[in-house]
């Protein structure tokens, strides 16, 4: 394992209601035009609200997006990307080398409403991965991550790593998210969106705007693909507040952490960053929360940009969009203007940009981060000043495994919890629990998946001395294959019956796959690098162990807790393992 392998970005895609090419999008952007306007649509919401929609009938001027009418929209819309981008390279994408990595947080989520309970097999974000990657032949297993809305930020994180590792030679990266019912009437529940255009950072901010998108970044190790100004991901981290589920850190320490760590690999000081990409949403807390991380970053000086008023916020795609427009911020030499915003809103002041203006950029840093408390940062770069890539293997070992299933609890091999007694999974696994913990008043708000995931990981920290460990020593990664789609159904249910339309807040919050990291890091105050994909176990524990020795190698972890945590409509699985170094 390592190499001194650079990546670099090498092709792209946006398709918005911007634009269906990089280039109309980022003409758009840099014209001040928005794509959010007035949605009239009762199949959605039953009230007129604000957000960026793609035009469906220019999407038949994509490649291949009129051959493809058997698949569902998204992925349609995906696969058109991923052709267009591929135009501009001669990628073979079917190649042994390649691997797709897909964003998304919800998927084909629409598809739960004509469902009656069931969760259809084009429901699942793993199985979509694979139709998009069948189309173009690809064997390879894609990778999905799901990390609310810090994927598409954390997917091109992952791919940077793999590439680094010389696994692969090149990675298609593709997010999105559609509008649509589920989630409009979620984000309403939380009283979180403006009834006018998002303003971030602005004193008068009120809420988001709500958006779809589908990007496609294709980035390689092959410097041969790079042309004449080659522009490269040259570092990445993630992070988790350990603060709130639905409501990011006071102090911003999360995203600090994500930014200092990807900043250090990139080689890059406070003074090198020509602008931030941040989060941006225009929601109160969030604002709030990422001025402290740029003022702990020591970024204050440096031009701040938001994008979410010219996209809105488009989810699992929000963070690889914005990151092409980035990738195209600095070909073009130009730094967007934060559109709407008007006087500074935020504790700590920091410099957002007022105009769209030339400037001269050779290092950004993109920032993201979403319910959960997650948070990721990647610095894009001209220079080739990255840390060099020189990481040998270290000895790793398995301090301990914990498996829960068939109602019983198994720790190193041998029986923790008989449950074989208790009526149903909900009575097993709060007994589990009460067998191993004191009385947490959390445990009994959670959903069954965060419940299993959070009692597997009782168990397995029982005996574990973490006095000898700082709050970014432990990385968290986890998956699973049913996403959330036990609490969606239970989502969909409430709003399906639309009079009184009051959907509950308590459980959209867990309509996301990462908030079992985000319980688990909150009840142990693990604050070091999350991910969360979405496969079978089989599929992820290799990519996990790998990810984990990486992190171990690169000196980015101590330990690593890995695993997989599985729950749907009463069938479970989970086993998590912790890995130190020797």
């Amino acid at each position: 394992m390592g190499s001194d392998k650079i990546v670099y970005a090498i092709a792209d895609n946006i398709v918005s209601g911007l634009g269906i090419t990089t280039a109309e999008n980022t003409d758009n952007v840099l014209a001040e035009k928005t794509g959010i306007a007035p949605v009239n649509d009762a199949s959605l919401y039953p009230e007129p609200f604000l957000a960026q929609r793609i035009d469906d009938k220019r999407l038949t001027n994509l490649p291949n997006y009129t051959a493809t009418s058997s698949y569902h929209r998204l992925e349609r819309i995906m696969i058109a990307s991923v052709s267009e981008a591929l135009c501009h390279t001669n990628v073979n994408p079917s190649a042994n080398d390649v691997i797709f990595i897909i964003s998304s947080t919800k998927g084909n989520i629409g598809l739960l409403a004509d469902a009656n309970g069931h969760v259809p097999n084009d429901a699942y974000l793993d199985e979509m991965a694979k139709r998009v990657a069948g189309y173009f032949k690809q064997t390879n297993t894609p990778i999905v991550v799901s990390n609310a809305c810090i994927s598409g930020v954390l997917a091109s994180v992952v791919a940077m790593r793999l590439l680094k590792t010389g696994k692969y030679n090149t990675a298609i990266i593709v997010g999105g998210d559609e509008i649509s019912e589920f989630v409009i009437s979620g984000f309403e529940s939380f009283k979180s969106v403006s009834a006018s255009p998002c303003k971030p950072y602005d004193a008068n901010r009120d809420g988001l705007s709500m958006g779809e998108g589908v990007a496609t970044l294709i980035v390689s190790t092959n410097a041969a693909l790079a042309g004449k100004q080659p522009i490269m991901l040259a570092g990445g981290a993630s992070s988790n507040d350990a603060n709130h589920i639905s409501g990011p850190s006071r102090t911003g320490d999360g995203l600090f952490f994500s930014m200092k760590n990807a900043m250090a690999e990139a080689n890059v000081k406070a003074e090198d960053i020509d602008m931030i990409d941040a989060h941006g949403t225009a929601t109160v807390y969030n604002d709030e929360m990422e001025s402290k991380a740029i003022g702990l970053a020591n970024l204050n000086k440096a031009p701040l940009l938001s994008l979410k008023g010219y996209f809105g916020h488009t989810l699992g795609a929000s963070g690889l969009l914005e990151t092409i427009i980035c990738i195209e911020a600095i070909k073009r030499q130009m730094r967007p203007r934060t559109l709407n915003f008007e006087q500074l809103g935020v504790p700590v002041e920091v410099n957002v940009s007022s105009s769209t203006q030339p400037a001269k950029l050779q290092n950004i840093i993109k920032t993201a981060s979403g319910f959960g408390g997650c948070n990721a940062a990647l610095v894009i770069s001209t220079k080739e000043a990255g840390k060099a890539y020189k990481a040998q293997s270290v000895p790793t070992e398995t301090v301990g495994r914990c498996t829960i299933s068939n109602q019983k609890v198994c720790l190193n091999g041998t029986v923790a919890y008989d449950g074989s007694n208790d009526e149903d999974f909900g009575q097993f696994i709060r007994n589990a629990f009460k067998s191993i913990a004191q009385p947490y008043m959390k445990f009994p708000k959670m959903d069954d998946q965060c419940k299993l995931a959070l009692t597997a990981t009782e168990f397995l920290m029982k005996d574990v001395d973490s006095t000898s460990y700082g709050e970014e020593d432990t990385a968290l990664l986890l998956a699973c294959k049913a996403s959330s789609l036990d609490t969606d159904l239970r989502h969909q249910d409430v709003i399906s019956v639309k009079d009184p339309y009051m959907p509950s807040p308590a459980i959209f919050v867990y309509t996301l796959a990462n908030i079992m990291e985000g319980e688990i890091c909150i009840r142990h105050k693990i604050k070091g690098e999350n991910l969360c994909l979405i496969a079978s176990k089989d599929d992820s524990m290799p990519l996990l162990r790998e990810q984990a020795n990486l992190l171990l190698t690169e000196g980015r972890a101590k330990r690593c807790i890995i695993g997989f945590a599985d729950y749907l409509q009463g069938h479970y699985q989970a086993e998590l393992e912790l890995i130190a170094k020797q």
